[in-house]
């Protein structure tokens, strides 16, 4: 089969895992970025000094249509025939919001980078794939995304996810008698470092629930392989047993936070990688408590999850 992919997403987090994954299988690959020109280059020069693989850092936003199809272009130019696409990009709105406080600009942010930014990229991969007679889906998801549930304060990144699934299915089904495939991996509690670790063999180091970036790696590896070929129009969680949106944001009964801060705490706000002092904090029974922290001039809502010591 022909083996080159292309990354989405690729500068950090769990597409680093995903890329280390298959460079190791033997993939060429075409690691996308946005913003992060100088991460993303070095992962694919360290994947071509350790795997002996073809690794290139192409740019492009790919929610926006015309540079999507630069990018599927110059992956085939340097890659040769594509048969992976690992679309993992997708921008999320880490402040608690509810549904009326979202702007446009972040309704369209939510909307655009993760489900047109999929059919952007579908439309010009899967014609190669069929060339070929053979291809390999995966799009990135959230727990119980296919039933299609309720998260609250996260309802555009649901709502664009959740129709994601519904596309991923849909070209599941479309491209049956193509030799494509396309199934959609949902992380659990992914969390900074953990998710580009566990690649390799340091599997004891991590708890059963707390999966690492590896342990979607390694599932990748699986579903692109020719042995998968049955595997089709799933949505897979890998979340070690943990059901994180209830546990976090719908009341689920018993929550207690492990700990607690006191309004002036210096925290570091993890999914950003900002330091903040915590201005306010409201407690609420049987659900998180939500801290307000200062930094960089603005304010936003997180639980304690998202926080950890400077």
């Amino acid at each position: 089969m022909p083996k080159g992919a292309l990354i989405t997403g690729s500068s950090s987090g769990l597409a680093v895992a995903f890329a280390r994954q298959l460079a190791r299988l033997g993939f060429d690959l075409a690691l996308n970025y946005n913003h992060s020109q100088a991460r993303c280059e070095a992962l694919a020069a360290d994947l071509r000094l350790s795997h002996g693989v073809d690794a290139v850092a192409l740019p492009g936003d790919v929610s926006d249509a015309a540079q999507a199809d630069r990018l599927v272009a110059a992956a085939h130019e340097r890659c040769g025939d594509l048969s992976v696409l690992i679309h993992s990009a997708g921008p999320f709105v880490f402040a608690r919001k509810r549904v009326t406080d979202y702007t446009d600009e972040e309704w369209n942010t939510m909307v655009d980078g993760n489900l047109s930014s999929a059919f952007y990229l579908l439309r010009r991969v899967i014609p190669h794939m069929r060339g070929q007679g053979f291809g390999r889906i995966v799009t990135v998801g959230f727990q119980r995304v296919d039933h299609p549930t309720g998260w609250a304060y996260r309802a555009a990144y649901a709502a664009a996810k959740t129709g994601l699934a519904s596309l991923t299915r849909s070209v599941a089904i479309e491209e049956s008698d193509t030799g494509i495939t396309a199934n959609m991996i949902c992380p659990g509690d992914v969390r900074g470092a953990d998710k580009e670790s566990g690649t390799v063999d340091d599997l004891g180091t991590f708890s059963l629930r707390r999966p690492a970036g590896g342990d979607l790696a390694r599932l990748i590896g699986f579903l692109v392989s020719p042995e998968a070929r049955f595997v089709n129009g799933n949505i897979i969680s890998v979340t070690g047993d943990v059901d994180v949106i209830s546990h976090y944001d719908t009341g689920a009964q018993e929550v207690s936070d492990p700990r607690t801060l006191a309004i002036g705490t210096v925290v570091r706000v993890l999914p950003l990688n900002a330091v903040g002092v915590v201005v306010a904090r409201r407690d609420r029974r049987n659900r998180r408590s939500v801290y307000t922290v200062s930094f960089d001039g603005r304010q936003a809502q997180y639980t304690i999850e998202q926080l950890a010591d400077p």
